[in-house]
């Protein structure tokens, strides 16, 4: 019975030891912005106390994983302390960005912060990991020349143990006038859903490069539609610098129709028929402007002109993206990517959102069979793994901007 009682004793111990453990370990201290600068000697790591009292970073060490390393590369241990509701930076000592210098709370003795965009970094406190981004054991890239923020206000940021990419907002890089605050304007998943706005700048901007009669200039011109094809070509007047013909729309890849040389998919009929009968639809009542990309070829082959497709405001690309219509846009941000941008973040991070959304719902491409509770492409026969019919019965899982 003694042996009994003091094994009893012992488990109630550990337990007790490790909620112990687990009470010191909890934080409010979050990493809040990522600098992956353009210069890595810009790299720069804000955190963010979210609480209404002061915090001891003496507990805390940043950990970094190089290169898709397994075990930890580099360690930071921090020293000092972080107001209630407030910020922290940490810069490297080889940074020349005024901004960074100014805003610095710790700078690291050893050179430029030992991140360049593929390698994760964990905010630990007393060996219990509290924030983390990143993957650790993989060479994937994932905030390579960009700035992170994560979502959300500031007042309701939440450490993660584990990494959700779509926890941060991908913004061009060495926006360092953010800093130290919240004035970026885009902060939530809402506002990312309702898709980025075509910027003034774009609308006198030339639509073709003025050193390069071959590449976009990223100007979004006025024209109008002569016919459409399938979800993502249709045909446009030669007006405003777009030379006229057939578009292929950029960033897009939705399932084929039948043609001369290709056969049907599965959501192929549905990506057309959302193109023609929603998207454009009664086109002549409807400003359409058509966009290069910078620095881009203007056209690929079989004649196609690449760009953008703007109606009434609102980028075709996004909302094909948001009915699940068209095959993963990917992560890799590339140049024109950064000057392809709303409130400084880039189109494609708003693709990325949506399309999350697609995914976690089930819809188009993002449903059966990848997703078995998912929506079955309507135009689709899966017993005979053919066409059902090329006018399918569809209608959009969300409004039209225009319409709402």
């Amino acid at each position: 019975m003694m042996k009994k009682n003091y094994a009893l004793l012992i488990a109630l111990l550990f337990v007790l030891t490790v909620a112990g453990c687990q009470r010191e370990a909890t934080s409010t201290v979050v990493i809040s912005k990522l600098f992956d600068a353009t210069s890595q000697s810009n790299n720069a790591i804000e955190l963010y106390n979210n609480s209404d009292e002061e915090e001891d970073l003496s507990n805390y060490v940043l950990n970094f994983y190089t290169n898709g390393a397994a075990e930890v590369s580099k360690t930071i241990e921090l020293t000092g302390t972080i107001p209630a509701n407030d910020y922290y930076v940490i810069s490297g000592n080889t940074t020349s960005n005024d901004a960074i210098i100014a805003a610095s709370d710790f700078q690291y003795s050893e050179g430029s912060l030992p991140f360049n965009g593929n390698d994760a970094i964990e905010l630990v406190k007393r060996n219990t990991v509290i924030d983390f981004m990143g993957y650790v054991g993989y060479d994937i890239t994932f905030s390579q020349d960009l700035t992170l923020i994560r979502t959300g206000e500031k007042e309701d940021y939440t450490p993660t143990a584990t990494y959700n990419e779509f926890n941060f907002i991908a913004y061009v890089p060495d926006l360092f006038f953010n800093i130290k605050n919240d004035q970026h304007a885009i902060k939530t998943v809402e506002q990312l859903l309702a898709g980025p706005q075509l910027e003034e700048r774009y609308k006198s901007m030339p639509y073709v490069d003025e050193d390069n009669d071959s590449i976009g200039g990223g100007g979004a011109v006025v024209t109008t539609n002569t016919g459409i094809a399938d979800g993502d070509t249709a045909y446009f007047s030669a007006l405003n610098g777009y030379p006229g013909g057939s578009l292929r729309y950029f960033y897009l890849n939705t399932p084929e129709v039948n043609g001369g040389f290709v056969n049907a998919e599965p959501w192929g009929y549905v990506a057309s028929k959302y193109n023609k009968e929603y998207l454009l639809v009664d086109h002549a009542n409807k400003e359409i402007r058509i966009q290069s990309i910078p620095g881009y070829s203007l056209n690929e082959g079989y004649g196609r002109n690449l760009g953008l497709v703007w109606i009434e405001g609102a980028l075709s690309q996004f909302l094909i993206i948001s009915e699940g219509l068209t095959e993963d846009v990917g992560s890799t941000y590339n140049s024109y990517d950064l000057e392809l941008t709303y409130q400084n973040v880039p189109y494609l991070t708003f693709f990325r959102f949506a399309e999350q959304r697609a995914r976690e719902n089930g819809w188009g491409l993002h449903g059966y069979p990848t997703n078995p509770d998912g929506e079955k492409a309507p135009d689709w026969n899966y017993q005979s793994n053919s066409l059902a019919t090329n006018t399918p019965v569809w209608t959009p899982h969300l409004p039209l901007p225009w319409e709402a």
